[in-house]
């Protein structure tokens, strides 16, 4: 090779690590100034279960990218992903659900990654699946479900004859879904009554293993996240928000996965149970691995959202964010 063809083949080399990075021309520079390897370190993150699908696939893909950087994903639900942040056993939480006063009174910064849903879910066997349906059940009906200390029937909701009984399932973990229904139905996690699951795959197993079963998930759980189909044996259950025992068009039940994201942007889904899922940290990130893990999440990893079932952040939520770790 002459000197000539190695000074090109050099500058392209040294090209290569800008490619397909930040939005923005500030994020641009920054990275040309900085190339890929030069990033070292360890990120340790813990919480929520309805974000450590996704987190664990960026946190592969940013890995493939910088070698000098081990990340380690930890799922224990918000709650404890939050203890653990504050106890600074993790440099990263992750939260689905909004901080609780003494949480911001810890110093706890946060930053929006993605959006989300919660919704009630049953079998897709229930007997009363088409009466479900067509009629839904209003808030009052899901809080007396969700609370009552003895067993109910699906007749006394539906109208029927039939004495099968309600089979609950509620949440073990401290979780933001749970949180989230909660604070809709004007309740407490703790009032849930029904068999306690952890986190969000114990539920769908336990909904789909039992066809009289009621529970919740995030929406990212209920659908397939690749081709946007109801998950296999779940179906949720519309909300009857206007308590007529009918649903109207903005109660019908979502189909699939755009569907429901539609919702969620439009404020047609009660914005009580839509939430931002953030990444916090204890105090603004310093440390440049972090920054630039975060800056992948926002920008190139959203691209992996969709893919988990999940809401993509719009362009201001981008713009937003990225101002945000500035």
């Amino acid at each position: 090779m002459n000197l000539k063809n190695g000074l090109i083949l050099v500058l392209c080399l040294s090209l290569l690590p800008g490619c397909g990075r930040g939005k923005t021309e500030k994020s641009t520079d920054a990275i040309e100034e900085s190339p890929v390897t030069a990033i070292s370190g360890n990120i340790s993150v813990s919480g929520a279960f309805a974000l450590a699908p996704l987190a664990k696939k960026w946190a592969y893909d940013f890995m493939k990218m910088h070698p000098e950087v081990k990340i380690e994903i930890v799922e224990t639900g918000t709650g404890k992903g939050l203890d653990a942040l504050i106890e600074k056993r993790v440099q990263l939480a992750m939260i689905s659900r909004p901080l609780l006063d003494e949480e911001r009174d810890a110093g706890i910064w946060v930053v929006p990654v993605a959006k989300d849903g919660v919704a009630p879910i049953v079998n897709q066997k229930n007997p009363y699946l088409k009466k479900l349906l067509r009629q839904g059940l209003s808030p009052d009906e899901f809080q007396k479900i969700f609370i009552a200390d003895k067993p109910v029937k699906w007749s006394e909701f539906l109208d029927t004859a039939g004495s099968e009984k309600v089979m609950v399932f509620s949440r073990a973990d401290e979780s933001g879904a749970a949180d989230m229904l909660a604070r809709f139905l004007f309740k407490n996690p703790e009032d849930f009554r029904g068999t306690k699951v952890t986190g969000d795959y114990e539920m769908i197993k336990s909904i789909q293993e039992n066809p009289l079963a009621l529970g919740f998930c995030n929406f990212s759980f209920a659908f397939n996240g690749l081709n946007g189909e109801r998950t296999d044996n779940i179906q949720v259950i519309p909300f009857d928000l206007d308590y007529d025992n009918e649903l109207d068009r903005k109660e019908i039940p979502f189909k699939n996965l755009e569907e429901a994201h539609r919702s969620v942007w439009l404020g047609i889904y009660p914005d009580m149970l839509c939430r931002e899922l953030t990444f916090g940290s204890l105090g603004k990130p310093t440390d440049p691995a972090i920054i630039e893990f975060l800056k992948y999440v926002i920008t190139d990893g959203q691209e992996e959202v969709k893919n988990a079932g999940l809401c993509k952040l719009n362009d201001v939520y981008v713009k937003y964010s990225l101002e945000f770790l500035e």
